[in-house]
């Protein structure tokens, strides 16, 4: 099965809306329990083939997984910001401080067919820099996590109606449990609201940080261009230099043939009056 563009950034735009294997200070991205643990890549699998992309669920995590393996090799080696610098310009990379064995392992990372670091970056850093929104997708995405919770919750309640008639002190213990568990279900809700406020300031706080590394981006190319306009110059100015000097060189070849058209000018009308003093001459 061959992976297109599009369907590796469908794969991440995806993944996105899950975040399993975001890092930590990603959390408040919508967590959905059931698709974390078995549902997660069939649920993928899912609203990509509502796309007309027909990938397995196995095929859909591996394919992620092997994206996600070169993302964080290259920030390993080179760093978050450095990596964004070498992958849009991979010619920096021989002006870096590293071993030739390294400068080889991001070579043959840079020269994968199927990258993506920017999108990678998007989703590591829970922002869409780099992603489409996409509503219509994450909405696919909770349908397929909700049909599923819904299915689990269904079979959960009939081994409860299975271990009411087996016993009445199995009401009892499983009432308690329930309320147990409805217990840490409010505070677990509690807790994922204090975390999206601390999410929610961490992104308004890296934000900046994010525009920083865009206007550098921008300065690096400015440069660049600065450079080439240089470069450009200096060759016009040498040209122009060659051409002043041809047309000199033209000047003084025509100054000389002039010259040489006098004097054979000059010879013609010396012989002719030597011709008519001999003629003269002859005549006396």
């Amino acid at each position: 099965m061959k992976w297109t563009d599009a369907m590796v950034r469908l794969l991440i735009t995806a993944v996105s809306y899950v975040g399993e294997d975001a890092p930590s200070e990603c959390g408040g991205r919508r967590k959905y329990a059931i698709l974390q643990k078995k549902g997660k890549w069939k649920a993928i699998s899912k609203v990509m083939a509502e796309r007309g992309c027909y990938v397995s669920p196995q095929q859909c995590e591996d394919k992620f997984n092997d994206l996600n393996k070169r993302y964080k090799r290259l920030t390993d080696i080179l760093g978050r910001g450095t990596s964004c610098k070498v992958v849009e310009n991979p010619a920096l990379l021989d002006r870096l401080n590293l071993s030739e064995k390294m400068k080889d392992d991001v070579r043959k990372i840079l020269s994968s067919k199927h990258l993506f670091y920017e999108e990678m970056c998007s989703y590591h850093n829970c922002n869409r820099l780099n992603l489409p929104a996409d509503p219509a997708l994450q909405r696919s995405l909770q349908l397929a996590l909700g049909s599923r919770d819904e299915h689990d919750r269904r079979r959960g309640s009939h081994e409860d109606v299975d271990e009411d008639d087996q016993s009445a002190d199995g009401d009892d213990e499983e009432g308690d449990a329930e309320e147990h568990s409805l217990t840490i279900d409010m505070n677990q809700v509690f807790s994922e609201g204090s975390k999206s406020t601390l999410i929610q300031q961490h992104w308004v706080n890296s934000y900046p940080l994010q525009l920083e590394e865009k206007k550098l981006h921008i300065q690096a190319q400015m440069l660049e261009l600065k450079k080439q306009r240089y470069k450009w110059q200096r060759f016009s100015k040498k040209k122009d230099r060659e051409l002043n000097m041809m047309r000199m060189e033209n000047e003084r070849m025509k100054l000389e043939n002039e010259c040489l058209s006098l004097e054979l000018r000059q010879k013609e009308m010396e012989l002719d009056l030597t011709s008519k003093k001999t003629q003269l001459c002859k005549i006396i």
